[in-house]
């Protein structure tokens, strides 16, 4: 570098080290016979090492325009006049065909021929990493209060330290999903989330607002214009003001003030929208009244109320996007509402099989197609099939071809020990078809080691409404008869130091609630009130009073 090196200070400044510090060369020679793609990596280390301490590389643009029966077609082309850092990180330079054969001042010419070439526009690609990071660093620039922006200038959301680790818990817990080449997405659990609370409303928790608000009250604390005091007064009473919300809030009316979606396909109702879904207003639940339901978590996918809206309107959206398949892979389906009010998702498994791929069965959902092997997943060749496949792994756990058939065809697996939880822990269960997915079916679990045994009563408690399955007894439970399918009630007879008399099960069995009751006792030893009610697990869970 004839003039000395450039940019040093920018190039060590420790108070822009952010995730990690930079790669840089250490001056050792590599040994020869580094592989060819340590090697190129090495190169492009050093390069850009070296780049760092050039001057800028200049660019000259040139303009070129041609007449054609009063219209004007422009072309530009850039090409290298001052090389700089470029000297060291060469970059082709693509200038079109004939462009130096022109003189600097070029006199009229003749357009000779053309072509139009039609293209659509594309919408910006999702974000990745490196970019969620930028925004997360930058947030402030998105406030539009000058204040609050200020405030946060140089700060942005988190630390450098903490941003990356605060996305990997946003995936762990599955509030942002991770597709292939990186690429980030909120998922539904996510949405749902973010949804929910603007609705309670606790919405300044999900806006970047809040950290700017809390800068700006903290530079005044340390400028003392600001009371330490008053300002963790009031961090005390925001927190206090979201817990009482979420608290108290009533999910039945979260929702009430929205307007309907449209009409019932079925009875022509007016369709309402939940927490969970979009229902028709005679649906009173538990089979009684219109059965119309449309969930908002469909194959993997959130459906937004416009998305809703204009489903119920169509009937049908064909090549609707948003959906990925287990290996992180977008996909684009169509969805549907067929004539018995049902959400038909076409290929939803968003992994395909074609007649190269090996046979394995006849296909349980469809009457033409044919199940086979595929490269993640077994499913139909039938690309209007509405089965989502069968994953060949599924909780870190290989199907094999044998288990897959077996399940395909016989509806259910053999008792599968070594399934391994998203928290790290094994668990066992049957792998079960229902209606056009795979699920699990868990065994009965052993009761606790303290659970009271009681004499067992022979006979039938009640009749699981669901399956007509009875419920029988046993030392220390309420459960399904054995060998029984489809029916998963299963509850202690003792409930937080509380008997369930068989009388009191045979209404909980019947009609899915009970109580409520004030002589529950808690794991710490204090009495409480509430009612029982059966899960869709077939557990018990409580319903407490509003306060």
């Amino acid at each position: 570098i004839d003039n000395g090196l450039k940019n040093v200070k920018r190039n060590f400044d420790n108070s822009k080290v952010s995730d990690h510090y930079a790669i840089i060369p250490t001056g050792k020679i590599p040994p020869s016979g580094l592989s060819s793609d340590a090697a190129k990596l090495y190169d492009l280390i050093s390069r850009q090492f070296l780049a760092s301490f050039h001057p800028e590389a200049i660019w000259k643009v040139e303009k070129r325009i041609a007449t054609k029966q009063g219209q004007n077609f422009a072309k530009e082309a850039r090409s290298l006049s001052t090389p700089g850092w470029r000297a060291v990180r060469p970059k082709k330079q693509n200038l079109p065909e004939g462009w130096g054969v022109l003189p600097s001042n070029p006199g009229p010419a003749t357009m000779t021929s053309h072509d139009f070439k039609e293209e659509k526009t594309k919408p910006p690609g999702r974000l990745k990493e490196a970019g969620l990071l930028r925004l997360m660093e930058h947030a402030g620039k998105k406030i539009d209060d000058e204040e609050l922006a200020a405030a946060m200038k140089g700060k942005g959301l988190g630390t450098p330290a903490t941003r990356a680790d605060t996305i990997e818990k946003l995936i762990s817990r599955e509030f942002i999903g991770r597709g292939r080449g990186g690429s980030l997405r909120a998922t539904p659990h996510g949405i749902k989330m973010i949804d929910i609370l603007r609705k309670i409303p606790v919405e300044w928790i999900t806006s970047a607002e809040l950290t700017g608000d809390m800068e700006s009250k903290l530079d005044g604390v340390q400028r003392g214009t600001n009371q330490r005091e008053t300002y963790m007064s009031e961090i005390q009473d925001r927190v206090q003001e979201m817990v009482d919300r979420i608290r108290d809030h009533d999910r039945s009316k979260l929702y009430a003030e929205q307007e309907s979606l449209g009409a019932c396909p079925l009875c022509g109702s007016n369709v309402g929208e939940t927490i969970l879904s979009y229902i028709c207003d005679k649906n009173e639940g538990r089979g009684k009244g219109c059965s119309f339901v449309m969930w908002k978590d469909a194959s993997g996918r959130w459906f937004d109320r416009n998305t809703a809206t204009r489903l119920l309107e169509e009937k049908s959206i064909e090549n609707l996007h948003g959906f990925f398949s287990r290996s992180g892979e977008s996909y684009d389906v169509t969805v549907s509402i067929d004539d018995s009010g049902k959400v038909a998702v076409a290929g939803s498994s968003g992994e395909t099989t074609d007649s190269d791929d090996a046979e394995l069965c006849a296909c349980p959902k469809c009457d033409h197609g044919t199940i086979r092997v595929g490269e993640s997943t077994y499913a139909c060749d039938n690309a209007e099939c509405t089965f989502r496949g069968l994953g060949r792994n599924i909780c870190k756990r290989d199907i094999s071809v044998d288990e897959a058939k077996k399940i395909l065809t016989e509806g259910k697996s053999d008792l599968i020990e070594d399934f391994t939880s998203k928290r790290g822990r094994s668990f066992p269960a049957y792998l079960v078809l229902e209606a056009n997915k795979v699920g699990f079916e868990f065994p009965p679990r052993a009761p606790p080691a303290d659970a009271k045994k009681f004499p067992v009563v022979e006979g039938i408690v009640g009749l699981c409404p669901k399956t007509n399955v009875g419920v029988i007894e046993t030392e220390t439970h309420y459960q399904a008869e054995e060998n029984s399918e489809g029916c998963k009630i299963s509850f202690l007879r003792e409930i937080s130091k509380r008997t369930i008399t068989r009388e009191e099960a045979k209404t909980l069995v019947e009609k899915g609630k009970l109580g409520p009751f004030d002589d529950f006792t808690s794991k710490a030893g204090k009495p409480f009130s509430a009612s029982l009610y059966l899960k869709r697990d077939g557990n018990i869970g409580y319903r407490f009073a509003k306060k």
